[in-house]
């Protein structure tokens, strides 16, 4: 393959300036000990434009290879060839031959500039629709000034419908604040999904509380079910996030708020009562199956780089999936083992959560 960089160059320059000033000023406010490795490989997350992004590289051999994650969960397989510039190459998704666009990528002090460049029909690189993005490298600490979003004033009682809207774009600290400020209802919600509470916990638990923004009473009942410190969390999400795979925690996480957000809105009486049937049943089998925030991250640490963990299905349809919802429930009913008594001992817990919510809600169709 001809490196797609040679034909691009003047291109890439005027937006390579676009995106300067961002890592530029990210550089200035960053710990001078944070230095560019001599190599690709590491793991980058996206700031700016390109927040909610993922980068994982492999470089061995003039070759760089890995993975481009958008903030949907699409993720892009990436190879390509070193070059005196940086690194350029081709990005596929789902093991497909041909190539869905192009890419470029040079080192930065603190990171790394990614050139995003789609495919025109006849596989060739379509330059008036390329992107520049920034990426820091994972680990790097900087002031929050350019990189998160306004979050509630302390204070101010927060909407949970905004909470799951927003809080991946605030600071740790304005997480824990939100969530300190969320009803007692919302927070149970929260914590019934086992992605959605791993979510929060490591968010919370990078402020180091308790202190004046997580009281005590809120980080105990966050801590109650997960049978380790915010410290020794703290430490296996950073050792979960060098396997590369976080993203697809995040993505798991993501796709449980959204049906905590859905939820609430049949609470509210602003969805219709079928949908809300279906909201119930893609829910109540995630409920059964919660497993602690521990394990979760162990699972990532311990996972080869490369080799997926064992994924969740793609999410369906809400109405074609509770005939699959309803079959999985009835035969975990005529289970007669011990995970039919650690599934009992769950629903009373989930009992003594609800805080006066019903969950599942029943179904008006029967």
């Amino acid at each position: 393959m001809q490196p797609v960089w040679g034909g691009i160059a003047g291109r890439v320059v005027f937006l390579r300036a676009l995106a300067a000033a961002c890592l530029l000023a990210v550089a200035c406010l960053a710990a001078p000990a944070a230095l560019a490795a001599d190599k690709f490989t590491g793991t980058y997350n996206g700031i700016a434009g390109a927040a909610g992004m993922a980068l994982s590289l492999q470089e061995a051999d003039g070759r760089v290879a890995g993975r481009f994650v958008l903030p949907d969960g699409r993720a892009y397989a990436l190879n390509g060839e070193r070059s005196k510039a940086g690194a350029e190459g081709a990005l596929r998704i789902g093991g497909s031959a041909r190539g869905a666009a192009f890419f470029h990528i040079e080192e930065r002090p603190l990171g790394i500039q990614f050139l995003f460049i789609p495919a025109r029909p006849g596989s060739l690189p379509d330059l008036d629709a390329a992107r520049e993005y920034s990426f820091l490298r994972q680990g790097i600490s900087v002031s929050s000034a350019g990189r998160f979003a306004v979050a509630p004033e302390p204070g101010k009682p927060v909407d949970v419908l905004r909470f799951i809207d927003d809080y991946r774009q605030w600071e740790p600290r304005a997480v824990a604040r939100a969530y300190a400020a969320l009803d007692d209802r919302s927070r149970g919600l929260i914590l019934l999904y086992d992605h959605a509470a791993a979510d929060i916990l490591w968010r919370v638990c990078l402020t180091g509380p308790p202190d004046d923004i997580v009281p005590e009473p809120v980080l105990n009942e966050l801590l109650e079910r997960q049978r380790i410190s915010c410290t020794d969390y703290v430490a296996l999400v950073h050792a979960a996030q060098k396997s590369g795979l976080f993203p697809e925690f995040l993505r798991r996480a993501r796709f449980q708020f959204e049906i905590v957000r859905a939820t609430e809105l049949c609470n509210r009486g602003q969805s219709a009562r079928d949908k809300c049937a279906d909201v119930s049943a893609l829910g109540a089998p995630l409920i059964l199956r919660w497993r602690d925030a521990a394990s979760i991250m162990r699972e990532l640490a311990d996972a080869v780089p490369g080799q997926p963990v064992a994924q969740a299905a793609p999410k369906p349809p809400l109405r074609a999936s509770i005939a699959e919802d309803r079959a999985e429930t009835k035969h975990a009913v005529q289970k007669k083992t011990s995970a039919e008594a650690r599934a009992g001992a769950l629903v009373k817990f989930m009992n003594a959560k609800r805080r006066g919510l019903r969950l599942p809600m029943p179904n008006p169709r029967r």
